[in-house]
């Protein structure tokens, strides 16, 4: 799709400010949104962002409907304003938007340009491995190290599939609906077109210009003589677009369609009335860590005069910003996209760049949402966080202090067990579908609700125990420890308070593998079923670290022992009053899939737990370029960087 003319949007869009601000005061502050990941409806962003603004008047502004902000073209601006009273601030705001989603959606839908995510995934991991070699020559990483990378890449993949199905059953039944494999297909995609296709990102990056350079232009014909306050406002994906474009104008690179690259440049003149700038849900500090030559070329040295920010020599400045740009950046814990900007503030450090007042008080953590992943998207629901930003940066009042957004203690302890609790309650039903088939092929049990409780904890132990030390770096004994624990906790209820009916039906064939009587004394049972146990958790401990390999291990012993038993039991005897086999064939084949599919959300729980939200991977990545390995941090037990004091020697963790 090529740019429309500029002087052709800049008369419609200039039309309709005009019959929009009749009887108004003159505008003199402009929102821009920018849009993340997948599929986007035109205007559906600004018309968020508006929205969280019009909950600011008394009585809150009504929802407006997308034809309000209607932009036209993909690539056409529309400057909108909310039907505030005269005296109220808010009637000063224009709302604009950066449309890009239909760059993308049109190489997705053409199917023959992005890389399967699988695919693209392992070249990630490839990337971080050379990048380690270079940065680390004598690191302790080895080459099975980065093979666990890629197989957790498959396992995150595999997993979000198997979700997928998952939550279409709960939507058609109408209890809840998100749509996670396409989050995840749509943010891999868009990554791509981003760092790794140069004409896509020149192309998007040319949207983002030219918006921008239509937005003054615009409302410098309708408002003549008055110079606009531009705030930016960008979610996901939409804050890399939109920091690349704000280093660009900042170091002067010119900036032309890629589709005409002897064309005019864009002007740029539009930084000098950036003010504000929002990012929620960014990912900026991965592209950073994992696409270095995105950010290399820009010329950004710079200084501070007052409130002045000086670029080039102070004596005859290239450029020269009215004052910095005040950027505020919030991030749930719980979103898998976006995080924290230390790599940022460490990017513009390094680079001399003084024009953003980004600092970490300006880095606005917290536990506001509650379900994990789902929380990438529900910032724009969240009053609180629009609110202090609003507060702080649009519509500052000297005598207010702004309320930082808090973290909900509840729902920080929630949203972290929400995965966890998931994966507990499929090892209940695995077992209790497995019982369920058992008693219906003859078995009795008493207690039954009892037996399945001590039964699932024993099957969710051996699952933490086999599992921790698949997904983590294994030089020290921390994460055995750990595991062990995790097993301990499981075994010692169900050694202790199994009734001694199920207990024998369960242990008896096992301590006929070791005796000729027909079976053994109740510790005897008691020790063979934890012993079993033990024996199926340890596949974890002893097999080459490939995530996919210990889970069909780890189902596959369990399988066996839990078929010999039944088999023993139920299938032993003599064949005209053997019980139906049918019914426990069901009954175990629905055990293995609910078994098959916790141990998936453990994994990917665990994964996004301390490679994502604890950062730990894009921390480990920072310190390589520092030439320190990782080690791990025993204060936090879930792995943390070397201090830069540390010595290269200094064990991996990650």
């Amino acid at each position: 799709m090529t740019v429309a003319s500029t002087a052709e949007q800049q008369t419609a869009t200039a039309a309709s400010i005009s019959d929009a601000s009749q009887g108004r005061p003159p505008m003199d502050k402009i929102i821009v949104a920018i849009h993340g990941i997948g599929s986007q409806l035109r205007s559906d962003t600004i018309r968020s962002v508006a929205r969280r603004f019009g909950d600011r008047a008394s009585p809150p502004l009504p929802v407006m409907p997308l034809g309000y902000f209607n932009l036209g073209s993909a690539a056409a601006v529309r400057i909108s304003r909310l039907d505030a009273k005269p005296a109220d601030a808010l009637s000063r705001i224009g709302f604009a938007e950066v449309y890009w989603a239909d760059i993308p959606g049109q190489v997705v839908k053409a199917n023959d340009t992005l890389e399967e995510t699988k695919a693209w995934g392992h070249t990630v991991v490839s990337r971080a491995e050379s990048q380690y070699r270079k940065e680390v020559p004598n690191g302790n990483l080895k080459a099975e190290d980065f093979q666990l990378g890629t197989g957790i890449v498959d396992e995150i993949v595999e997993t979000v599939g198997v979700l997928e199905s998952l939550l279409a059953v709960l939507a058609r039944m109408g209890i809840f609906k998100f749509e996670l494999a396409p989050l995840l297909r749509d943010y891999v995609g868009d990554v791509q077109l981003v760092t790794d296709f140069p004409y896509y990102r020149d192309k998007i990056l040319h949207r983002f210009h030219s918006a921008l350079a239509q937005v003054v232009a615009t409302f410098q014909q309708a408002c003549p003589g008055g110079d606009p306050e531009i705030y930016i406002v960008a979610h996901s994906e939409g804050t890399v677009i939109s920091f690349l474009g704000l280093l660009e104008a900042l170091s002067g690179r010119p900036i032309v369609d890629p589709d005409n690259p002897s064309g005019a440049p864009v002007d740029d003149g539009w930084i000098h009335y950036v003010r504000g700038y929002m990012t929620i849900g960014s990912p900026i500090d991965k592209h950073i860590v994992l696409w270095p030559a995105l950010w290399q070329g820009l010329q950004l040295k710079s200084s501070c005069s007052g409130q002045q920010v000086l670029f080039g020599d102070s004596k005859a400045p290239r450029l020269t910003l009215a004052q910095q740009i005040k950027w505020r950046n919030y991030y749930d814990f719980g979103d898998p996209i976006g995080f924290k900007l230390d790599s940022a503030m460490g990017f513009l450090k390094e680079s001399g760049c003084a024009a953003f007042e980004f600092g970490s008080k300006h880095d606005h953590g917290f536990s506001r949402y509650w379900l994990p992943g789902k929380a990438h998207n529900d910032y724009w629901n969240d009053s609180e966080v629009f609110g202090h930003f609003i507060d702080d940066v649009v519509l500052p009042d000297p005598t207010v202090q702004p309320k930082v957004p808090a973290s909900n203690r509840l729902v920080d302890r929630v949203s972290l067990a929400i995965p966890y609790v998931a994966s507990l309650l499929l090892h209940v039903a695995a077992v209790f579908l497995l019982y369920k088939g058992v008693t219906q092929a003859g078995a009795a049990f008493d207690r039954l609700p009892l037996q399945i409780l001590l039964m699932s904890g024993l099957l969710m132990g051996i699952t933490a125990a086999a599992r921790l030390p698949r997904l983590v770096h294994t030089a020290g004994r921390r994460w055995h420890l750990a595991a062990t624990l995790a097993f301990l906790i499981g075994a010692v209820p169900f050694f202790h308070w199994l009734p001694s009916g199920p207990a024998d039906f369960l242990g008896g064939p096992l301590t006929q593998l070791f005796s000729v009587s027909a079976g053994g004394s109740e510790l005897a049972v008691r020790l063979a079923l934890v012993g079993a146990a033990a024996l199926i958790a340890l596949s974890g401990w002893l097999l080459p670290r490939r995530p996919n390999w210990g889970r069909r291990c780890l189902v596959g012993a369990g399988t066996a022992v839990i078929a010999f038993i039944v088999v023993s039991r139920l299938l032993g005897g003599d064949s005209a009053t053997a019980p139906p086999a049918w019914p426990v064939l069901l009954a175990g084949a629905a055990f293995l899939y609910l078994w098959w599919l916790g141990i998936l959300i453990f994994d990917l729980s665990f994964i996004w737990h301390r490679y994502i939200r604890r950062s730990v991977a894009v921390d480990t990545m920072r310190q390589w370029k520092r030439g320190h390995d990782a080690r791990p941090n025993s204060k936090m037990g879930l792995g943390a960087p070397d201090s830069p004091l540390s010595p290269p020697s200094a064990k991996a963790a990650g």
